[in-house]
């Protein structure tokens, strides 16, 4: 077999990986996209459940709270206890500080999901392409292979 064959199918494979390689990415990213949106989705749905859990607990307790420090109100154990609403005071300040926190590292989780997404959108912005212009350059070299006509070398005896 002459060498510009041998080259040729090399050549062939070379452009056939290229093309299944950049195929492979090209739905990896995809998927990553889909994956990536699926948890910005939940980590909103998580943000927005903590809200509301923190507006109605808070809620509670400033009206459990008020009650508890009240000279008239709830009769009984509750009656004006200013132990009570200050232990309940407390309590619903720490519950709001660590719901805070909670809020807060949702926040900085949904940056990084966001920042991933960024970083698929460059992986293919960046290297697909590559891939596909170095499937052209092989693919033209091929070309200019089967263009030039092969030369052989003669040797004299």
């Amino acid at each position: 077999m002459p060498v510009s064959d041998e080259v040729n199918i090399k050549l062939d494979k070379i452009v056939n990986n290229l093309r299944q390689s950049r195929f492979k990415l090209e739905q990896l990213l995809i998927t990553m996209q889909q994956q990536q949106q699926t948890l910005l989705d939940s980590m909103q749905k998580i943000m927005e459940e903590q809200l509301t859990l923190q507006n109605s607990i808070s809620g509670s307790l400033s009206q459990f709270e008020e009650k508890a420090g009240a000279s008239q109100g709830l009769q009984g154990f509750f009656h004006g206890n200013p132990l009570l609403k200050n232990s309940i005071m407390q309590k619903r300040v720490a519950m709001e500080q660590n719901l805070q926190k909670l809020r807060e590292m949702s926040f900085q989780m949904q940056q990084k999901i966001q920042l991933l997404g960024k970083s698929i959108q460059d992986v293919g912005r960046y290297i697909s392409p590559e891939i596909e212009h170095d499937e052209t350059s092989v693919e033209e070299i091929i070309k200019f292979l089967e263009q030039t006509p092969e030369k052989r070398v003669l040797v004299e005896k």
